[in-house]
């Protein structure tokens, strides 16, 4: 849930943000810290100040930062934010945390970032966002070829395949909502730093393990990510004409159904369908300007599949549509 990162004339401090038990009056914000280098023992203070947001001016608050103790070999703190504003496309509210590694009495590391607090999740078989059904219509496009004003216009969410960082702090402050493709052709290691980045950014909702990469592999990235991605959703890609995958990897919040041209879903889809969110992805190479408007055929076309067979109600809701 973080964005921009700096530490002045500090020694960085590598931090992880995680949002905890929250409602609309209150929120937990855990901050974890590598311990740095340091002659003697070491601990968090800083503070959390906010929101900031490009389509809302809101009385902005301070939230100090309570050290936790260390854990193993990470420092962790708290801040309890009252009333606090999360991140959406609407209101892309964003907070400033600055925050030091201190020992004896004098700063040793330190980070500035920018976070968004993201209330996001899966529910049966829906994507929620803020406490409301979200179901995304998603344009893909190259990390280096987003319109994000554009997209933000539109009503649209971005599909990219391995997004850049400065992608997704741009993301962030306009409110486009990223759903991140994980293809990934380094290491295990590698493809868990990406992808726990990505959940660094408020916008990025879902991170969609790429169908080219195997099932085995799949699942330990799955296993390895759950700690670190928060509130983020994983997806996996699979084949729509295939039937349903059993089971689904563990780990796996929602499915995301490739089809190609006008192929329509396996019939086994109808009623084997695993009860978690069901995303079509129309991977047809549509041009640019015509894919917001390909969602909407997309959608279409899969609420006539779902009534083909006579019955008078679709058997689910698909949870949103990609068009590439």
């Amino acid at each position: 849930m973080t964005g921009r990162e700096g530490g002045g004339t500090l020694s960085p401090l590598a931090v992880q943000v995680v949002l905890g038990p929250c409602d609309d009056m209150r929120a937990e914000v855990f901050v974890r810290a590598a311990v740095p280098d340091a002659a003697r023992p070491v601990q968090l203070a800083g503070t959390l100040a906010g929101p900031e947001c490009r389509r809302s001016i809101t009385l902005p608050a301070t939230a100090a930062l309570v050290d936790l103790g260390a854990s193993g070999s990470a420092l962790l703190a708290k801040a309890v934010l009252t009333e606090p504003a999360f991140w959406t496309p609407e209101l892309p509210n964003l907070y400033r945390l600055d925050v030091r590694a201190t020992g004896g009495g004098q700063a040793v590391a330190g980070a500035t970032r920018r976070i968004g607090l993201r209330r996001s999740g899966g529910r049966g078989r829906s994507l929620w966002l803020e406490g409301r059904r979200w179901v995304p219509r998603g344009v893909a496009c190259e990390s280096t070829a987003c319109d994000l004003e554009s997209l933000r216009a539109a009503g649209a969410a971005v599909v990219v395949a391995d997004p850049p960082e400065s992608l997704l702090t741009a993301a962030d402050e306009r409110g486009v909502a990223v759903i991140a493709v994980a293809k990934l052709a380094g290491s295990a290691d590698d493809a868990v730093a990406h992808i726990a980045a990505w959940a660094a950014h408020p916008s990025v909702v879902m991170a969609v393990v790429d169908d080219a990469i195997d099932d085995a592999t799949a699942t330990t990235l799955a296993a390895r990510v759950r700690r670190l991605k928060g509130t983020m959703l994983l997806g996996r890609v699979v084949e729509g004409v295939a039937p349903p995958p059993t089971p689904v990897a563990e780990g796996i919040d929602s499915l995301v159904l490739a089809l190609e041209a006008d192929a329509v879903p396996h019939q086994a889809w109808r009623d084997a369908a695993p009860s978690m969110p069901l995303v079509a992805w129309r991977r047809v190479g549509l041009p640019a300007e015509e894919r917001r408007r390909g969602c909407d055929q997309l959608q279409a076309q899969l609420a006539a599949w779902g009534l083909a067979d006579g019955r008078e109600h679709q058997p689910w809701d698909w949870a949103g549509y990609l068009v590439s």
